[in-house]
């Protein structure tokens, strides 16, 4: 591996690193010193944020690197475009949440959840804004930045966290408008003194081509985070909020485990995307199985972690009192071993223009994981939930495997396996048999 790439893993790696133990650093206070109802509509809170972000993401990042790759004469015109779809989207989300915070928070029995809802705007502004601000300096192979804005963001959150915990007991409110402030500052900073960023005025053609490439995505991304979502919400509705805490700790547990498919995504889609121009399909088998290695390399320690330590981390990360998450941890951190695939899987048909068959694939997968915690967590409780999503998550992206080669020339399971094999002896000089 070359050292200019490997420095970008390293960036990227230690940067997203860096983020998820910030926001751990809140979950946390969250886990040990609120009340399992406050916990639980914190967890719902930033879900359903996430699912919202997911859908602007897609509706403008993915176009938007991939634009600025193949028009990089046109940045002013996609960068001022892009910016005005990004407030012109939270706007709107915003003022719908406010009018409808109370009735969502009735819906779930959470009546902490309708304050957070009233402040939607600033979480989409503040963190929503950051993390665009992060996919434009990996599209500028800016990882170095990446890690140094992290690291800025760690300490500046420790920093929050440590007055209010040296006021009292913080309300979530408080927790919102100090995690958040945090972020817009090093927003302004960061548009403030990079030069790495051309501006320009928006034009309804470039927004018109952002939307039409976004629309797919978007719908990939929402059906993505609703599938990895759905499970919590439905434990919500069915059971307990106890429940909810039980799952909330295992989710939040393997999304470290998962950490190279959420960092290292950002860094191989430009790449994807370079070969999705050529549209050379040798040069996109290699890619694929280059992705995959990557990422199944670097996820294989977390999930073997987790099979052997589960009990320990939740004592580190919370109380006896969530012992019983040990086997849902289990469960979910198997299942990751498959996510490699699905995941390059994915960014292929993205980069190779056919982002509505990622998200048809992904609706599917949607339907099936909705099925099967239908099926399961009435007879087995919130252990039901951890197998229904496991179970969903290695069926679909088998049958995934399948269907993607009816659209793009993609090797079968056994050829890429070779091809992968044959990636490893090259670059650990061993001979082949």
């Amino acid at each position: 591996m070359k050292r200019s790439a490997l420095q970008k893993i390293i960036g990227a790696m230690g940067g997203q690193s860096l983020f998820l133990l910030t926001n751990m650093l809140s979950f946390l206070i969250v886990v040990k010193i609120f009340t399992p109802e406050e916990f639980a509509a914190w967890g719902f809170y930033l879900s359903l944020m996430a699912l919202l972000d997911g859908i602007r993401q897609g509706l403008i990042q993915n176009g938007l690197t991939r634009f600025l790759i193949q028009y990089p004469d046109q940045e002013k015109s996609l960068m001022g475009s892009a910016l005005a779809l990004h407030l012109i989207f939270i706007g709107i989300l915003s003022l719908l949440l406010f009018v409808f915070a109370a009735p969502i928070s009735t819906f779930w029995n959470l009546p902490e959840m309708e304050a957070l809802f009233r402040y939607s705007w600033l979480t989409l502004l503040a963190s929503g804004s950051l993390q665009t601000f992060y996919s434009l300096l990996f599209a500028k192979g800016k990882s170095r930045v990446y890690f140094i804005f992290n690291l800025a963001y760690l300490v500046g959150i420790g920093m929050v966290l440590l007055v209010l915990l040296s006021l009292g007991k913080p309300g979530l409110l408080e927790l919102l408008w100090g995690q958040n402030a945090i972020s817009l500052l090093l927003l302004a900073i960061g548009l403030r003194l990079s030069n790495w960023f051309q501006w320009g005025l928006p034009t309804l053609p470039w927004m018109r081509k952002l939307l039409a490439f976004g629309k797919h995505v978007a719908g990939t991304n929402a059906f993505s985070l609703l599938f990895q979502k759905a499970d919590l919400w439905m434990i919500g509705f069915l059971l307990d909020a106890k429940s909810v805490a039980l799952f909330l700790l295992a989710t939040k547990i393997i999304q470290y485990i998962d950490l190279p498919l959420t960092s290292l995504s950002q860094m191989l889609y430009p790449r994807f995307a370079a070969t999705g121009r050529s549209q050379n399909t040798n040069e996109l088998n290699l890619e694929m199985a280059r992705g995959i290695l990557l990422l199944f390399v670097l996820i294989l320690p977390g999930v073997l972690l987790v099979l052997i330590f589960s009990e320990t981390l939740i004592l580190i990360l919370s109380t006896e009192e969530y012992l019983e998450a040990a086997p849902l941890i289990i469960l979910l951190g198997l299942a990751s071993l498959a996510k490699p695939w699905g995941r390059v899987f994915g960014m292929a048909l993205d980069a190779m223009g056919k982002p509505q068959i990622n998200m048809h694939m992904l609706a599917f997968s949607l339907v099936v994981n909705v099925a099967a915690n239908a099926l399961f967590i009435p007879i087995y409780g919130v252990g039901g939930a951890a197998f229904a999503t496991s179970l969903s998550t290695v069926l679909t992206i088998g049958l995934g495997q399948v269907k993607i080669r009816k659209y793009l020339e993609i090797l079968p399971f056994d050829q890429q396996l070779a091809l992968i094999k044959s990636i490893i002896t090259k670059n650990l000089n061993l001979k082949t048999p």
